[in-house]
């Protein structure tokens, strides 16, 4: 992190309301007579801002900043615009957007926050001349605006209207207006790009002005339209993920669609273009959509490929793995996991870029140790991280979604433990000891409540919370319903054991000693009082008290016992009837798994960890509802919200977590310490494949472990070890090779 900026400026706004969706224009004009070694903006616009230097956009980023807990930290940026000023007169223009910095809608309370305002910005361009001279231009009650400008209506979810025949604009002085409330703080991660370009994959006449663009794959983004729509022409560009029986596209909003009663009076994800008689490029500025279809109706104009760009938004994320399997089912997995994760990749980690845009932890956690692998994530989920942490400060304790409006302030450890899970993750893969470090003091205090909140109920979680969401409710054309049958009993008390784990671990690393007792002592007493609650002797199983029926959904639950089992909270003596029992009902349904997000994360590792191979590679090719190859039976490219053809969103990570397996089993990269600095590499070489090719950029260079079973059962191994770097290579077939190595390239054969 860079160290912090104090601004000059003011922050300046427009005389407008909350209500006025309107997106102000500011300016300010200053004169250059001296030649410039270096020029340098430091801005911050809520919700969204575009700054422009006479003119010319800065950078290729958009939508700035990321969205955060505003009455805890917003977020600024600096860009180099040495190249952009002139000699003479020059011009600083910023155009803000609202974002979830002034929306109306009322889901999850955005429209009550608490730093609810009209847009405003703080604007600092520091001018560093060759003569050794400095001068700045700075944010003041001199700069002007006007509200005349061309995007006359703009929110992060509903969309934007551009009014292209707007040219005249009255200009007004800007007012000074009170900070918000957050802390500023420089803007350091990957920031948002178009970070993919695409054609349409169909275009499609539906009448003489209504076209529907399929695109070649699930998108988040926007499209750019060249057209030159006639004076008053108004057209609209709807964006979703469906069409509806009659081949037109399910649009969300006035009640109409999945969950449209949320947004009664106008349809989300729509953009409106109103022409001016000219060629003009029309693209949304303020707001970005999840579809694989766009409809654009009232076009008087023919759309063809020629004159429409679609471009997938996301933070322009580091991809630092390959994974390729001689199964070609499981490399297209990976292939829509890292695509789902990219779709909902736009400042921070979202649900659904459609329906929802929210930071959700529940499945940020089921994600975690995938999205780790697939990307280089150390700004980034600092930032995130960051977020829990406002959070927990403004609030007493980790809400389910992060930023948020004081929506889902209460408990659910099966979804708020991440922000320990993630500085865990932090230490191993990024080794960022001082900045969890500074964390420590506020973990400890988090887990300091869940201890608490245990021991006032023997040591066990009640119902309150969320758990297995999104378990299969029986048939593949049912409705879905999200919520448990069996309550969060077992998933909360479980994740606490959990967590408390992983702070103990924490403490260990970062020299906190006095506190691993305490962790330790409380783990115990849960772990007791967990199976004296939860496993019943009888029948060899852990059950919750509380059953609900919701559809064909059978009482034993699988994620009631993969969890102790994942978490090493089954007494060795009952461990062997448990898993038994465990494989017994994935066999019974086919091998099929019977889990929600909370559950399916650990079916694979549980199965390959105690000998059921076999069973895991049935599970995870299998084909049949529910299962993740079902989704690719069924036309997938991206993972979806729940398991059936019914789900509501088909571009949702949080069930796509068997993407670590490719990583920690099929090529055996387990233990990461340090960012890398030390690992095992332990294959799983009858996980079911005949080749696993996988590589890792790591702070230290690139680690592979590729493996091939050879015609006749001899095992070809590959291992790229990066220098400085150190590993302990496991080796386990027919024999057993086991070598503690450092930096190099190293080969072996082993008989299967």
């Amino acid at each position: 992190m860079s160290e912090k900026y104090i601004f000059r400026g003011s922050w300046i706004g427009a005389d407008m309301t909350v209500e006025d969706r309107r997106a102000p224009v500011f300016k300010k004009k200053f004169t250059i007579e001296k030649e410039i070694k270096k020029a340098e903006i430091f801005i911050c616009g809520l919700g969204l801002f575009e700054v422009k230097i006479n003119g010319k956009l800065p950078d290729d980023t958009v939508l700035n900043p990321a969205h955060t807990q505003y009455n805890r930290t917003v977020l600024y940026r600096s860009f180099d615009v040495s190249k952009l000023l002139i000699w003479g007169e020059n011009e600083i223009t910023v155009e803000l957007g609202h974002s979830f910095f002034n929306e109306t809608t009322n889901v999850w309370n955005w429209d009550k926050a608490s730093w609810r305002s009209s847009p405003k910005l703080i604007a600092d361009l520091n001018i560093c001349y060759k003569n050794g001279e400095n001068e700045s231009v700075f944010s003041d009650g001199n700069w002007e605006y006007t509200l005349d400008g061309q995007i006359t209506k703009n929110s992060i979810y509903y969309g934007e209207v551009h009014d292209l025949r707007k040219t005249d604009f009255k200009w007004g002085k800007a007012i000074l207006v009170d900070a918000p409330e957050g802390e500023l703080k420089l803007q350091d991660m990957p920031p948002i790009r178009r970070i993919g370009e695409f054609k349409p994959e169909k275009i499609e006449k539906l009448s003489d002005d209504t076209y529907l663009i399929t695109a070649p794959e699930m998108i988040t983004g926007w499209a750019r339209l060249n057209l030159c729509l006639p004076e008053n022409a108004e057209i609209k560009v709807t964006y979703g993920e469906k069409l509806k029986k009659d081949g037109i596209l399910d649009k969300i909003g006035k009640g109409e669609g999945r969950d449209g009663n949320w947004w009664p009076d106008e349809y989300i994800q729509q953009d409106t273009f109103i022409g001016n008689g000219e060629l003009c490029e029309l693209e949304p500025k303020f707001s970005y959509k999840g579809f694989k279809y766009i409809q654009i109706e009232n076009c008087p104009v023919e759309i063809t490929n020629e004159n429409i760009i679609i471009y997938r938004v996301a933070n322009d994320m580091e991809v630092i793995s390959e994974f390729e399997c001689s199964n070609e089912s499981v490399n297209k997995l990976h292939e829509i996991m890292q695509r789902t994760l990219f779709n909902n990749f736009q400042g921070k980690p979202t649900d659904t870029r459609v329906w929802e845009k929210n930071g959700w932890l529940g499945d940020f956690s089921c994600g975690l140790t995938s999205i780790m692998f697939n990307f280089q994530m150390s700004e980034y989920l600092k930032n995130f991280v960051d977020g829990m942490n406002d959070c927990f400060e403004a609030c007493g304790n980790v809400p389910v979604m992060v930023p948020t409006a004081d929506w889902g302030l209460g408990n659910s450890p099966v979804w708020n433990t991440v922000y320990v899970f993630c500085c865990e993750a932090l230490l191993d893969y990024c080794n960022e000891k001082e900045y969890v470090k500074s964390l420590y003091p506020n973990l400890k205090k988090f887990a300091l409540i869940d201890i608490e909140a245990l021991k006032n109920q023997g040591w066990v979680w009640g119902q309150r919370g969320l758990a297995d969401w999104v378990a299969p409710i029986g048939a593949e054309n049912m409705e879905a319903n999200p919520n448990s049958s069996e309550g969060c009993e077992i998933c909360g008390t479980a994740f606490i054991y959990k967590m408390l784990l992983s702070i103990t671990k924490i403490a260990e690393i970062l020299g906190e000693t006095e506190d691993i007792t305490i962790y330790k002592n409380a783990c115990e007493d849960i772990f007791k009082a967990f199976n004296e609650k939860f496993y019943n002797t009888e029948k060899q199983i852990y059950e919750t008290t509380l059953w609900d029926q919701k559809g064909l959904r059978t009482k034993y639950r699988q994620t009631s016992n993969l969890l102790p089992l994942a978490f090493g909270m089954v007494p060795v003596e009952n461990k062997k009837a448990v898993l038994e029992n465990l494989v017994n009902d994935i066999i019974k349904k086919d091998y099929h798994f019977d889990t929600g997000c909370t559950g399916v994360k650990f079916v694979l590792p549980v199965l390959y960890d105690n000998g059921y191979s076999d069973v895991a590679y049935k599970v995870l090719t299998q084909k049949t509802y529910p299962s993740w190859c079902f989704w690719l039976q069924n036309g997938a490219d991206s993972a979806w919200e729940s398991w059936e053809t019914t789900t509501r969103s088909q571009d949702h990570y949080f069930l796509g977590s068997y993407d670590e397996v490719f990583f920690t089993h099929f090529a055996g990269i387990k233990d990461v310490k340090d960012g890398y600095e030390s690992f095992t590499i332990s294959p799983q070489f009858d996980c079911g494949l005949e080749y696993v090719n996988v590589s890792v950029k790591t702070p230290f260079g690139k680690l592979v472990s590729n493996w091939k079973i050879n015609d006749d059962n001899i095992i070809s191994v590959k291992i790229a070890i990066p220098e400085g770097a150190n590993a302990k290579i496991i080796l386990s077939a027919k024999e057993r090779i086991e070598e503690n190595l450092s930096g190099g390239e190293y080969e072996w054969t082993i008989s299967k």
